[in-house]
């Protein structure tokens, strides 16, 4: 007989601990009660579910979380969860939409209330927002959880495919019929270039300042020179521009060459 399994069959220490919550495969688990004493908490983490030797697979909640310790050679701490678990036999589940439902009232009717907490996947729980249907009253979606830094792998409840073949296909729901177009030029007034209409109050416009005007012609023979300077109109000062820091420069009597 091995060490570990002698260690195991002299028992546990009767004194265990307890927690409130736990990190395993990826997920972070809390008991019920933890969750209940918090009622403005974001998020739930009591949703358990495991997988038995036959397939069948056993949904419920957390109720307790336990560390036992086997004294020996080689101390073994397992953490194991008391779980309240769901009438596996009260589970319906839609595969064309991968949809998997239980019945929250419903109680698993053996004894083997725990499992060991590397044994379990987390899921949550969400009940319909219709109350009035007796089809869907006492029924809740059962939803997985991805671990974390984990991708889900697909399987046959998720897709109507064979994920060997991929013949199938994936749900989507039906679209609406035909398709239309959004047009908000003329609303917002927008500019739009080549063959496209404009505005017809700037199509209308017209240059009539002579200014502008010789601007433009100035422009259409290729006479636009930035570097010239204007002539000043007439009633306009000469400029100074001497510096003013110069020893020789008198603005009482100022010169020709003070100005340009």
């Amino acid at each position: 007989m091995c060490p570990e399994l002698r260690q195991d069959a002299n028992g546990c220490a009767y004194r265990v601990l307890s927690y409130s919550g736990y990190d395993v495969n990826g997920y972070r688990f809390h008991t019920k009660s933890h969750e209940q004493s918090r009622p403005n908490r974001r998020t739930t983490n009591s949703g358990v579910c495991t997988t038995a030797l036959d397939g069948v697979k056993y949904y419920g909640i957390i109720e307790e979380i336990y560390e036992l310790t086997f004294h020996g050679c080689k101390p073994l701490k397992p953490v194991i969860f008391k779980c309240h678990w769901f009438d596996p036999n009260e589970v319906r589940r839609t595969p064309h939409l991968g949809l998997v439902k239980n019945r929250q009232s419903s109680v698993y009717s053996g004894d083997d209330v725990y499992i060991v907490a590397q044994q379990a996947t987390q899921v949550y729980y969400l009940s319909y927002p219709c109350k009035t249907d007796d089809r869907l009253t006492g029924w809740d979606v059962v939803y997985k959880v991805s671990p974390h830094g984990k991708v889900p792998i697909p399987n046959n409840e998720d897709y109507n495919i064979d994920p060997n073949t991929y013949d199938g296909e994936f749900f989507q729901e039906d679209g609406l019929e035909g398709h239309f177009e959004i047009n908000l030029t003329g609303v917002i007034e927008m500019e739009v270039h080549d063959d496209e209409m404009v505005d017809d109050e700037d199509a209308d416009e017209e240059v009539r300042n002579a200014k502008d005007l010789e601007l433009l012609e100035r422009l259409q023979l290729g006479d636009d020179n930035e570097d010239e300077i204007p002539p000043l109109e007439h009633g306009l000062e000469l400029l100074d521009l001497r510096d003013s820091n110069d020893e020789t420069y008198d603005p009482a009597n100022p010169d020709e060459d003070d100005y340009f």
